[in-house]
C-alpha cells in the first residue's frame, strides 16, 4: 500500500514526530475515557431522576 510507505517515511524523517504523535494519541485516549465515564454517570443520574 502506498499510504503505509508515505506515513512510515514521514515518521522516520524525524524521530520527534513519533513522540509527538504518541503524546497526542495518549492525551486523546485519556480525555475520551473520562468523557465516556462522565456520560455514563450523567445517564445513570438522569435515568433515576436525581437530576
Amino acid at each position: 500500500m502506498a499510504y503505509e510507505n508515505v506515513l512510515k517515511e514521514y515518521l522516520d524523517e524525524d524521530p520527534e514526530r513519533k513522540v509527538k504523535l504518541f503524546k497526542i494519541y495518549t492525551r486523546i485516549l485519556i480525555i475520551s475515557t473520562f468523557l465516556i465515564a462522565f456520560g455514563v454517570f450523567m445517564f445513570i443520574l438522569i435515568e433515576f431522576g436525581i437530576i
